[in-house]
């Protein structure tokens, strides 16, 4: 080799190591203009792609791409959008400017005077945009080729011209005194002569303008004081609701056939109208109204219905045959058309009852007691039914009316409140659902024995089908069977609805379709079904990795599909429904099926049959996840997504589902490009409660030195290996570790899977956790003094737990952690209402039994009780409007560490959920998690909030981000934060 070459190799070696080497770190300054993909769509004849590329705060933009010419149309703001129908046009609504919004803001502007969206309608053949101002929302229908309607907001107030001064007034008024009454006297002749224009009386009304626009023609139709309106599905018919302005402009309600723009007036006079339903072919409508007037408590309402021709009638109200005594329409419930238009489905109610003591007039508020009554045999408990009381307030009863014979048929009632309304068949029976009689035990165990019912259609008659079942019963597509994985036995089932015979479909098979990775007291879930055949010839049920086909009725043995293929190799194969409108499986036809490596992750796509056993043919396979396959409507070309860790889930788009000419269309790795980013790889460990094999995901930084000594924290949950494709985003945390950013900022992330043991979720957390810790040590790339665990929720239990077992870890961060299982399994979720105990006998808790019948196991896995032999710093966040872990959970942790003199810091954020939702919130947790971590795990210096707390007088006026300078102040001793207060050198 010559030595020019050799310097040349030299050269370009060390100038990609120094480019390598100037990547800079994430930092938290980055996250709010982190762009991501969003809304990715293909137009139904596959010519065009639009996606929306969203910075995590500020404008969106909007990219529509030409898939056979590459051109790129960008608008910007854009937060939703939709192709039409005919793949000519684009419409879409347009945010405000963030910024602009902000600054608004900041100066206390009234939201009246707020901008307002906007709607573009963007022409795809000549690639022109229109935009329309202060739009409040607007309809594309989905069959229509040409029509949109939308409605505005108020319009502005105009401005008032500013009153002339009086010296300018007397110097004009001689020389323009004639010239006025010249022009009066001209104006006042031709007024005569012409009829003045009225003003439209609507204007005044609480409606705003509703505008019918032609995309293809340009005609524009507008009609003002529009409360609400509707759209048919083809687009053919336009139906408004006007407000009453005065006794000469009442509301009413009108149909427009948009080909001639004529409106007809459906009803009018009525005080109010709401909820107008469309059936299917568009001309036929519902709606609620009443004549009740708008101040009263108890409105009356009618349904009303238009046929087509003529006038609205009323359907139903309270003295319609079929309706109980007593009860009434309710305008709680929704209408809805079936398919065909032959039947209309709404709810009555009883009428609401009034009680002696609430109507008294002679007691005072202050004299009446506010008390909850709390009976051992209600159905729910007390934090249930508060949560529940709107809704049950406002519950309604399906009805069905026949409107080819006019009949009403009451479905539901107080005794069978779920029936399964099915709109796309009018069968001569519906399925119905009832678990009344089995709520009380939801305390303590949430998987509900139900009983299933066969409605007469007719008659509204009832039939009992299955009894105490465990397990969701639904009916087949063409209404010949009900199907139900039993949970109890860990089978299938079907049942012919006309005979009532039962057949267990999968009994004495050497193959479990029940969750094989189970690892709680419950009952074991299904892997759910593919579909079914036409006419219900067949029912398609997955396995842990294959397809089986089965006759529902059992009539020959079932037939796996993918021919054990997917056993064999540990691929998991499930059937891709690229038809939105598919009912049935056509089995005729190659199928399209997602393949998943469950050892290697990686991911793709094969063809298969749905009829007779076949080995899947490979389509594509990567080491990627290779997910989100979206075929246009119209044509075969394709749109689909591939991520790792390392590369952002881009949009690629492929003549085919063969994958053939696939081409990337987006480049989001190019913000990462600055940055150094990481790699991610799969890490075998052996379990420690068993021996099996076990996973968990290593995460490294992109600069990663093998001769280097890293600091680590392993991060967990329950299983997470599969996710090591994924591919996260640089965001402020709402509870976790942000991957991303502590790789970036060189630490090692390790995600290790978990599985458990009945009796010891603990045990089973340290047996899994430790000794993948300790095969990532092994490699010799770890500062072992250097290393901490973090977990959320259930995570953050493990965390509380392994502390108190080992001291292997230099940091810990618990977030939400139960401390204490005795006092959380009397507890409340008080986001949902729901007793704890279901948790700690049958699901992730794992106890499996009461706390008297397992009392020691409930003392066993409480952190609360280690707390003494805790020598690990620990970070906990609970947040007081926690509504799944009960914020004393944190608080009694952290009182015992406090007791103890355990250092120990616990960030409460106010009116906060279980994970934060507000983004102010996450950016400050991540901020203090980080600095948390450096300080252990790399030595930084304290931040003043570890080193002198954020005393409750200074809440709100400083976050203490700032770190203590150890070079020129006497070290901060943690737990000292009290005595620095008291002695004023917490400032």
């Amino acid at each position: 080799m010559s030595t020019q070459k050799v310097r040349l190799i030299l050269f370009f070696t060390v100038l990609a190591t120094v480019c390598w080497a100037q990547k800079k770190p994430l930092t938290h300054d980055v996250y709010d203009d982190w762009k991501g993909l969003q809304s990715v769509s293909i137009s139904n004849n596959g010519q065009w792609a639009g996606w929306r590329i969203s910075p995590q705060v500020g404008d969106a933009q909007l990219e529509i791409r030409n898939l056979n010419t590459k051109e790129t149309i960008m608008i910007d703001r854009v937060s939703r959008y939709s192709f039409s129908n005919n793949s000519q046009y684009v419409v879409g609504e347009i945010k405000p400017a963030y910024e602009e919004e902000r600054e608004l803001k900041l100066k206390k502007t009234a939201a009246s005077k707020m901008p307002k969206d906007s709607l573009f309608v963007l022409n795809l053949g000549n690639g022109e945009v229109q935009k329309f101002a202060r739009v409040k929302n607007y309809q594309l229908p989905e069959e229509s080729n040409e029509w949109i309607a939308w409605l505005h907001e108020k319009p502005l107030p105009e401005k008032k011209k500013p009153e002339p001064k009086k010296e300018e007034v007397m110097e004009e008024e001689t020389s323009k005194k004639k010239k006025r009454k010249k022009k009066k006297e001209e104006e006042v002749e031709a007024a005569a002569e012409e009829p003045s224009e009225p003003e439209d009386p609507r204007a005044k009304s609480k409606g705003t303008e509703l505008v019918l626009y032609n995309m293809s023609t340009g005609a524009m139709t507008s009609v003002t004081g529009v409360m609400d309106y509707t759209m048919s599905k083809k687009g053919d018919y336009l139906y408004y609701e006007l407000d009453k302005v005065d006794s000469l402009n009442p509301a009413g309600l009108f149909a427009m056939n948009t080909a001639t723009g004529t409106p007809m007036e459906l009803s009018s006079g009525m005080t109010d109208y709401k909820k107008m339903s469309v059936s299917e072919a568009g001309n036929q409508l519902a709606f609620f109204a009443t004549n009740s007037e708008k101040d009263e408590d108890d409105k009356v309402w009618s349904v009303m219905y238009w046929s087509g021709n003529g006038a609205a009638n009323i359907l139903a109200d309270s003295m319609t045959a079929g309706i109980p005594e007593g009860w009434r329409v309710s305008d709680n419930s929704s209408l809805r058309f079936s398919e065909s238009g032959k039947r209309l489905f709404f709810g009555t109610a009883p009428d609401p009852m009034e009680y002696a003591y609430e109507s008294d007039t002679t007691i005072l508020k202050e004299e009446r007691p506010q008390v909850d009554v709390w009976s051992y045999n209600d159905p729910y408990i007390q934090p249930m039914q508060k949560l529940q009381a709107t809704r049950e307030k406002n519950r309604t009863y399906q009805v069905l009316y026949d409107l080819t014979n006019r009949s009403l048929v009451q479905l539901e009632g107080s005794d069978l409140e779920s029936v399964y309304i099915d709109t796309e068949n009018d069968r001569d029976f519906f399925i119905a659902m009832d678990d009344k009689r089995f709520r009380t035990q939801y305390t303590w165990d949430t998987q509900l024995p139900r009983d299933y019912y066969k409605v007469d259609a007719r008659t509204g008659e009832v039939e009992l089908l299955l009894e105490g079942t465990i397990g969701f019963a639904s009916l087949s597509p063409g209404g010949e069977y009900i199907y139900w994985f039993n949970q109890q036995d860990g089978d299938y089932y079907t049942m012919n609805v006309a005979s009532g015979k039962i057949t267990n479909l999968t009994a004495g098979m050497d193959v479990s379709f029940a969750n094989e990775l189970h690892d709680s007291p419950s009952l074991a879930g299904s892997y759910g079904i593919a579909g079914w055949a036409p006419s219900d010839e067949a029912i398609y049920i997955n396995d842990r990795y294959d397809i089986w086909k089965f006759e529902p009725e059992g009539q020959r043995a079932a037939v796996n599909l993918t021919n054990g293929n997917g056993r064999a190799n540990k691929l998991t194969y499930r059937y891709q429904r690229l038809d939105r409108d598919e009912d049935f499986i056509n089995f005729r036809e190659k199928a399209v099926l997602s393949v998943f490596n469950e050892w290697t992750k990686a991911s793709g796509y094969a063809y298969g049959s749905m009829d007779d056993p076949k080995t899947p043919t490979e389509i594509v396979m990567k080491d990627m996840s290779v997910y989100g396959l979206n075929k246009a409507k119209d044509a075969d070309r394709v749109l689909v997504r591939m991520s790792t860790y390392e590369e952002y889930p881009e949009v690629y788009a492929a003549n085919s589902v063969e994958m053939d000419g696939l081409k990337k269309l987006t480049d989001m790795d190019a913000q990462e490009d600055p940055y150094n980013w990481g790699t991610a790889e799969l890490v075998e460990f052996e379990s420690g409660y068993d021996g099996e094999i076990m996973q968990a995901i290593l995460y490294k930084p992109e600069n990663f030195d093998p001769n280097k000594k890293y600091p680590l924290i392993a991060y967990f949950y329950e299983r997470r290996s599969n996710s090591l494709h994924s591919h996260p985003s640089p965001a402020p945390s709402a509870s976790t570790v942000n991957i991303p950013y502590f790789v970036s900022n060189d630490y090692l992330v390790l995600v290790p899977d978990i599985k458990y043991e009945d009796g010891r979720p603990g045990k089973s957390a340290m047996d899994h956790v430790v000794p993948a810790t300790k095969a990532v040590v092994a490699k010799g790339f770890v500062d072992e003094s250097k290393m901490a665990i973090q977990g959320q929720s259930w995570g953050g239990y493990q965390v509380a737990h392994i502390v108190t077992q080992t001291d292997m870890y230099a940091a810990a961060g618990a977030g939400a952690p139960v401390s204490n299982m005795t006092s959380a399994y009397g507890g409340v979720r008080w986001g949902s209402g729901m007793s704890r105990m279901f948790q700690y006998e049958k699901t992730q808790s794992r106890i499996g039994g009461t706390l008297w019948d397992k009392f020691d196991l409930y003392i066993e896995n409480s952190p609360l009780f280690g707390v003494p032999n805790i020598k690990t710093p620990l970070f906990i966040m609970h947040n007081d409007a926690d509504g799944a872990v009960p914020w004393y959970q944190g608080i009694e942790f952290y009182m015992a560490l406090r007791r103890l003199q355990k250092p120990s810091w616990m960030v409460v954020y106010n009116d906060e959920a279980h994970n934060l939702r507000q983004r102010k919130n996450r950016k400050d947790l991540s901020v203090r998690m980080g600095q948390f971590f450096d300080h252990y795990l790399k030595g930084a210096p304290m931040p003043e909030w570890m080193a002198y707390g954020l005393p409750a007088t200074l809440k709100g006026r400083t976050l203490r981000y700032d770190l203590v300078d150890e070079q020129t102040e006497e070290k901060i001793k943690e737990g000292e934060s009290l005595k620095l207060e008291n002695s004023g050198r917490g400032n």
